[in-house]
């Protein structure tokens, strides 16, 4: 979830992004737009397809850039109401969001970028599979493939020795984000559960007008619109100050530790993180 993950040139910039909003594709955009636009689109999708255990070779002839286009064109919002990038522009525009803190956060961040659901659909019509969440006997949430072999499975899971995270000794910065999330709530004097959940939805893309995040907050819609205002500002200013924050691994660990915190009709609602 922590903001701008992706660093350094690999960012196509606002100019780019903003014509990718107006014209629709990116092989629509201005020549260096667009040339600078399909280099983060692919890099994004081919990394999070390897990690799915999917090859370019298996992708076969799928233009990635064209399946990028193709979901934000068909797929609707949560509400079916309007495409998803009409959406989301509609939220960059009322939340003052930057574009490249949607870019890097919303659509391509560690865990909890759009880019994992679009891959997910992407390996879908790869392989003829269905994906689904469940939760395993340890309690956290994974994708499992209907219509897949137990040997396929495991070939698309990825393995914990597979895992960085796996050789760290992640306590200190479990704690550091516990202590961030106290912080917050008592800045902002809201219950923690109240900001976990705040931090959660902004991260799974989930609208206000939600009636399990409403249920969660305890509060109408113009009240968690105004909570949501003052959680998000105080988090950009805490992380700001914090070591470590830009670094996917602490998005990851935060959004586990909201999803944690949340209340139980708001983790449902979601399906958990991943």
């Amino acid at each position: 979830m922590a903001e701008g993950s992706v660093k350094g040139d690999r960012y196509a910039g606002d100019e780019a992004w903003q014509d990718w909003f107006d014209i629709c594709s990116v092989g629509g955009c201005p020549a260096e737009h667009a040339a600078t636009l399909r280099r983060q689109v692919e890099s994004a999708m081919f990394s999070t397809l390897a990690k799915r255990g999917v090859s370019r070779e298996e992708a076969g002839a799928d233009d990635p850039v064209a399946v990028f286009d193709a979901y934000f064109k068909l797929k609707g919002s949560r509400d079916k109401k309007k495409p998803l990038k009409s959406y989301f522009a509609y939220r960059i525009k009322v939340e003052g969001m930057r574009l490249a803190d949607f870019v890097c956060g919303t659509l391509f961040g560690s865990g909890a970028g759009r880019v994992h659901d679009i891959v997910l659909d992407w390996i879908a019509s790869i392989k003829g599979w269905r994906p689904r969440k469940v939760k395993g006997p340890d309690g956290r949430r994974r994708i499992e493939w209907e219509g897949a072999g137990p040997a396929e499975i495991a070939a698309l899971e990825p393995s914990a020795e597979s895992d960085p995270a796996a050789l760290l000794d992640l306590e200190p910065m479990r704690g550091e984000i516990a202590a961030l999330l106290e912080r917050i709530s008592l800045k902002i004097k809201l219950e923690k559960p109240q900001v976990a959940a705040l931090l959660y939805a902004t991260a799974q893309d989930m609208p206000l007008t939600d009636a399990a995040l409403l249920e969660g907050l305890g509060v109408g819609k113009s009240r968690a619109y105004a909570m949501r205002e003052k959680a998000m500002a105080e988090f950009r200013k805490e992380a700001r100050a914090m070591e470590g924050a830009e670094s996917p691994l602490f998005g990851r660990l935060l959004l586990e530790a909201c999803e944690a915190s949340a209340p139980k009709a708001l983790r449902e609602r979601t399906g958990g993180a991943l």
